[in-house]
């Protein structure tokens, strides 16, 4: 596992960038979505709840892992950072972010069936493969990675460069799930109890979270919205100014 220092210091410098370069867009009388600043503070609390939490038992861990590897990269992706940062910073650093969000890199880890199966494959390999314990802190840096890029490319509001539809994205977030599910009831199977049951149910809770997302991204985008204009003012009854 990744120290518990390590994790409240990440905890504060993502706190500090992400309100440093709010207040710079503030200052210069721009918004920024309230919602979006609530889903990076819920990322930095989830960070530093898992720094705060003693390390004991395998119950324990498993509450480390799901604070770190699922909730916080669902709610840093919520956060929009990469838009955040296109809207703060100028110049070569503006460009050079361009640059990588048009990149045949980008376009390669954007691509839904390699991102799910980073996000599958890191989870299997950290609770079912025998690995050295050395090998779990970055493991589990990769699963944060992984965690991001595929809420990202499901429901986060940044730039992506091949955005799937819908029935894709269900498909790929459903098959995430499963895999979940069973990577869980093996652990029970094998005897972990309560830490198999905190996996299975708390991972539940991050996914059901997705799914909600989703939809409401979806929603958002095919929802009819009202005409406008002449178009609207041509609707209304002349008499009592309601819709025809």
């Amino acid at each position: 596992m990744i120290p518990g220092w390590l994790l409240l210091s990440a905890a504060g410098a993502l706190l500090a960038g992400y309100l440093g370069a709010e207040q710079r867009l503030h200052r210069r009388g721009d918004r920024w979505p309230v919602s979006r600043s609530a889903a990076a503070v819920g990322a930095v609390v989830a960070v530093a709840a898992a720094g705060l939490l003693p390390v004991r038992s395998a119950l324990e861990e498993t509450a480390v892992h799901l604070l770190v590897t699922m909730a916080a990269p669902l709610l840093l992706a919520l956060s929009a950072p990469v838009s955040l940062v296109l809207r703060t910073v100028t110049g070569p650093a503006r460009a050079g972010v361009v640059a990588v969000l048009h990149s045949r890199w980008a376009r390669t880890v954007t691509w839904l069936p390699l991102a799910t199966a980073l996000e599958a494959g890191g989870l299997c390999l950290y609770y079912l493969a025998p690995l050295p314990h050395g090998w779990h802190g970055p493991l589990t840096v990769h699963m944060v990675l992984a965690g991001y890029l595929f809420s990202a490319v499901l429901v986060g509001p940044d730039p992506v460069p091949r955005r799937p539809g819908i029935l894709p994205c269900s498909l790929a977030l459903l098959f995430v799930f499963a895999v979940h599910g069973v990577v869980a009831k093996l652990l029970y199977a094998a005897g972990e109890g309560t830490a198999a049951q905190l996996l299975y149910y708390g991972g539940d809770v991050v996914e059901i979270a997705t799914a909600v997302a989703l939809f409401a991204r979806w929603y958002r985008r095919s929802a009819p919205r009202p005409a406008r204009g002449p178009v609207a003012l041509q609707q209304l009854n002349p008499a009592d100014g309601r819709p025809r």
